[in-house]
């Protein structure tokens, strides 16, 4: 337990009412900054790409652009976005987008501009949930799946347990069993490392531990006899809170009670900050290793204020995971796109 008064080391609060991290600046010494720059207010869009406020660059050489579009092609190392007026915009990229957007996705690009060649991509911002496949392919062609589960997070279980119940009675699919999976998942993974490595020099090759991987899913999927494998990730993000209301990953969540949260929204000086949550991130993989679907949505605050709104207290997973209506909904919002299957299968 940690008092908020006395202020958390991590520095999410500090006093009570005011705020440490150096991000939240007030709003009236953003707009004075921008006056002393000199900087112009309007949008000033540059044909597709419009300037993004100065502040993350050295010296004038990294100042950032911002484009908003469809994705028309994505590879490996190399995305193009296309504006509705049509306008392209080629981006370089030092990871792999291909297994996070499709083609027809809206996203929104942070890069560098290049004096020669493509701009270099800094951030991303897409959809959580993409499909891969024609609306119905999954439910028409996946019968069996197998559930290869991770976390970053003790005591996710509990999840695993109810995304397997819940595949089970409302989207009709069979789940191969848990001891045969991680059975098929540790031969697969099993010296995945040392084949990765040239026996003359000693050094890693990554695309070859990455080929490696990529053939786990079909390997897994073969031998429980699956015609899918969900990836099923926990990871431990940062939910950003304002008036006791943290959002994050497509959820919102209370970080106190009502009557906490009621005299916040009259306070001159809100609760704002960040907390730790934690985050799903689902992969459905066909049994050749082809991405079908991806999600990502919020799943847990993994602190919360005590009934008196005075303290921060950590919240173990297992307490949200053991609200059978909570996991419910989540189920329900999560895996929505892919649909029940049809009651004459």
């Amino acid at each position: 337990m940690r008092n908020m008064q006395s202020g958390d080391s991590r520095g999410r609060y500090s006093g009570g009412w005011t705020i440490l991290r150096p991000r939240f600046v007030p709003a009236a010494l953003v707009l004075i900054g921008i006056v002393a720059q000199g900087l112009s207010l309007s949008p000033g869009w540059l044909a597709f790409a419009g300037p993004v406020a100065p502040g993350d660059h050295e010296s004038g050489k990294h100042e950032t652009r911002k484009a908003t579009g469809l994705v028309a092609n994505v590879e490996a190392g190399q995305i193009t976005i296309q504006s509705k007026d049509g306008a392209t915009l080629v981006l370089t990229t030092f990871e792999d987008y291909r297994d996070r957007v499709t083609v027809g996705s809206e996203v929104t690009a942070v890069y560098y501009p290049q004096d020669s060649g493509n701009p270099v991509l800094k951030s991303l911002d897409y959809p959580a949930e993409v499909m891969f496949v024609p609306g119905g392919a999954i439910s028409a062609h996946v019968h069996k799946i197998a559930l290869l589960p991770n976390s970053q997070i003790p005591d996710a279980d509990m999840l695993y347990d109810s995304v397997t119940d819940y595949l089970k009675s409302s989207i009709g699919w069979y789940v191969a069993p848990t001891y045969l999976t991680e059975e098929v998942s540790r031969r697969a993974q099993g010296g995945s490392m040392l084949s990765a490595m040239d026996p003359r020099t000693g050094d890693f090759d990554m695309a070859a531990y990455l080929k490696h991987s990529d053939s786990v899913i079909a390997t897994v999927a073969s031998g429980t006899r699956s015609d899918a494998v969900l990836e099923l990730d926990v990871i431990r993000v940062e939910a950003q809170v304002d008036r006791l209301l943290a959002t994050w990953d497509g959820v919102d969540e209370p970080v106190a009670g009502r009557a906490v949260r009621t005299l916040d929204r009259f306070s001159m000086f809100p609760h704002r900050g960040e907390l730790p949550a934690a985050t799903v991130e689902l992969k459905l993989w066909d049994a050749k290793g082809n991405l079908l679907w991806r999600n990502r949505r919020g799943l847990a605050l993994l602190e919360v204020m005590n009934g008196k709104g005075t303290h921060l207290e950590d919240r173990p997973l297992p307490v949200a995971l053991g609200d059978s209506e909570r996991m419910q909904h989540w189920m329900e919002a999560a895996f929505k796109s892919i649909g029940a299957v049809p009651a004459s299968r």
